[in-house]
């Protein structure tokens, strides 16, 4: 047997041990979490979403999507006012630090607003 052959019975072997026959290459299975993602994170991935589309909106950044610059002063309104709605929803949940946290950033975001 050739040191080429021997190399490919050994990755047939491989494939073997681990459920993939040569041509059936399988994709590796996701990792589940432990535990369901809280709302309490999707709010707060949100909010950063939003936050950061009023920047692009306002033009002090480019839309991520397009990489291009683009002013909507009606779009920047309606992501302030978004983060302001959640905010208020969630705002009891939230701890001293996350509070801050967020009327810290939609108090930037509304003074830059307020100088367009």
């Amino acid at each position: 047997m050739t040191e080429e052959n021997i190399i490919k019975n050994n990755k047939e072997e491989e494939k073997k041990d681990t459920g993939q026959e040569s041509g059936d290459e399988k994709e590796p299975q996701p990792r589940l979490l432990d535990e369901p993602i809280k709302i309490m994170d999707y709010v707060y991935l949100t909010l950063l979403s939003l936050e950061a589309k009023a920047w692009a909106y306002l033009d002090f950044v480019v839309h991520p999507e397009t990489q291009k610059h683009k002013k909507d002063l009606n779009e920047a309104r309606l992501a302030i006012d978004a983060i302001n709605a959640l905010f208020q929803t969630v705002e009891k949940q939230l701890n001293p630090e996350q509070k801050k946290d967020i009327q810290t950033r939609l108090t930037n975001l509304r003074l830059n607003f307020a100088k367009e």
